[in-house]
C-alpha cells in the first residue's frame, strides 16, 4: 500500500499539464491598411538606370523643334527609403552627357562643355498601397512623386533651382530585386541655359527665354531592396482586444485546473502521511483465489510495469494459476478524465497485454489467459486509480 500511494502521488503531480484543456484561439485578422513600425535601417532601396531627356525652352514648339533637336541621354543613381507603405523619400543624381556630335547641339545647353548634372529630392506616394492596402507580394506599384532640387550647368558654370513632378512604376521580381520606369517633367529658371545659342535666339525672337525652361525625362533601370524590404502587417485593434481577452480566459482556466491538481496532490500527501508506518503483507500464492482479484497500476499514459511490488504479485498469481489450472482474465483500463476515448481504449489494451506477456514469461500458458480492454472508466476514486489492469482467476 505504501509503495502504491507514493507512486500514485508522483503520477498525480504529472497530470497537471495533461489535464489542462487546450484552448483554441482564432488567429487575429491583419489590417491591410496598417503595418508595424520598422527600424530606421529597414526598407531602403538603390536605383541605377539610364534616361532620355528633352530640353524644352520656353516659347519653343515642343513637337517641331524640341523632340528632334533637344534630346540627350544620361545616367541616374538614386538612394531612397520607404518610411510607410504609402510614403517614401528618394535622393536622385542625374548626369546628362553633353559630348554628342550632331547638328542639333544648339538645342542642348552647353553640352559640348560637359553637359549638366541635377540633384533631386523626391517625395513619393505609393498609390497602390494607399488605395488598395499593403501587400508584400504585390508585383506592380504605381508611385507619383514631387521633386525639388538644383541643376549644375557645367558649360556655363551656373546653378539653377528646379521643381517638378512625375510618375514611377516599379515591378518587383523577388525579395531584393526589381525594375523601375520613371517619367517626369522638371521646370528650371532661365539661368540654367543663359548665354547658350537657343537662349539668345529665343530672346531675339521675343519668345520669353528668360522665363525658364522645362526638362522632360524618361528613366529605366534596376532597383535593389536593402535589408528588411517588407512591412509586417498590423493586427486590427478589435481583433487584438478579442485575442487578449481569449488568452486571459484560457489562462484563468489553466490556473483553476492547476489549483485543482494541487488540492488532489495535497490529499494524496495526507494519505501518504497516514500510511507512512503501515506494513503491507506480502501476497502469498495460497491467498490468490478466484474471489480475490489483483490490480496492477500504471503511470499516466504508460503501459509499462515498473513497480517491484506488482511484479512480486504477478509471480504469486502465476504460481497460483499454474497450480490450480485456473483461467486468468485480465481487464485493462484507463481513467476517463484524461485523454480521448480512442487513446484510452488503446492504452487499456496495451496494459492488459503487458500483464499477459509478463504472466507468459512467468510460465502461464497463453491459451489460459484472456485479455479485455474497457477504455477510460471512472470506477474508483481518486481517478488516477483507474489506470490499472485487474487480474482474476476463474
Amino acid at each position: 500500500m505504501k509503495k502504491f500511494l507514493i507512486t500514485l502521488a508522483f503520477a498525480t503531480v504529472g497530470t497537471v499539464a495533461v489535464n489542462a484543456q487546450t484552448t483554441s484561439i482564432e488567429a487575429p485578422t491583419l489590417s491591410k491598411y496598417s503595418v508595424a513600425t520598422n527600424s530606421f535601417w529597414s526598407n531602403w532601396f538603390i536605383q541605377a538606370g539610364v534616361d532620355m531627356s528633352l530640353a524644352n525652352p520656353h516659347g519653343v514648339n515642343f513637337m517641331d523643334d524640341v523632340f528632334p533637336n533637344g534630346k540627350s541621354f544620361g545616367v541616374d543613381l538614386a538612394l531612397g527609403k520607404q518610411f510607410t507603405p504609402g510614403l517614401g523619400l528618394r535622393l536622385k543624381l542625374n548626369w546628362e552627357n553633353g559630348q554628342i556630335e550632331n547638328k542639333h547641339n544648339t538645342w542642348t545647353p552647353a553640352y559640348d562643355d560637359g553637359g549638366y548634372a541635377a540633384l533631386y529630392g523626391d517625395v513619393m506616394f505609393n498609390l497602390s498601397n494607399m488605395l488598395c492596402g499593403y501587400s508584400s507580394t504585390r508585383t506592380w506599384n504605381f508611385i507619383p512623386f514631387m521633386r525639388g532640387g538644383v541643376i549644375r550647368n557645367f558649360g556655363m558654370n551656373y546653378y539653377a533651382p528646379a521643381v517638378g513632378a512625375g510618375i514611377e512604376n516599379t515591378w518587383r521580381f523577388g525579395r531584393h530585386f526589381g525594375i523601375y520606369l520613371d517619367a517626369a517633367y522638371t521646370f528650371t529658371t532661365h539661368v540654367f541655359a543663359k548665354n547658350t545659342p537657343y537662349y539668345a535666339i529665343s530672346k531675339i525672337k521675343g519668345e520669353g527665354a528668360e522665363f525658364g525652361h522645362g526638362i522632360v525625362s524618361v528613366d529605366l533601370g534596376v532597383q535593389f531592396y536593402l535589408g528588411k524590404a517588407t512591412f509586417d502587417q498590423a493586427v486590427r485593434l478589435e481583433d487584438y482586444n478579442a485575442l487578449a481577452a481569449a488568452s486571459e480566459a484560457a489562462l484563468a482556466r489553466l490556473r483553476a485546473e492547476l489549483d485543482a491538481e494541487k488540492r488532489l496532490n495535497a490529499d494524496l500527501q495526507a494519505q501518504l502521511a497516514k500510511w507512512k508506518n503501515h506494513k503491507c503483507p506480502e501476497v502469498n500464492p495460497t491467498t490468490v483465489t478466484a474471489n480475490a482479484p489483483a490490480s496492477i497500476f500504471f503511470n499516466l499514459n504508460s503501459s509499462k510495469i515498473n513497480n517491484k511490488k506488482d511484479l512480486i504479485n504477478l509471480e504469486a498469481i502465476a504460481t497460483a494459476a499454474k497450480n490450480s489450472g485456473a483461467k486468468v482474465v485480465i481487464t485493462g483500463s484507463a481513467d476517463s478524465k484524461t485523454g480521448s476515448a480512442n487513446i484510452n481504449q488503446k492504452l487499456a489494451e496495451a496494459r492488459a497485454n503487458a500483464v499477459a506477456n509478463q504472466l507468459v514469461n512467468l510460465g502461464v500458458s497463453r491459451d489460459k489467459i484472456e485479455t479485455k480492454a474497457v477504455g477510460g472508466v471512472a470506477d474508483v476514486t481518486p481517478y488516477p486509480l483507474n489506470r490499472r489492469a485487474v487480474v482474476e482467476l476463474k
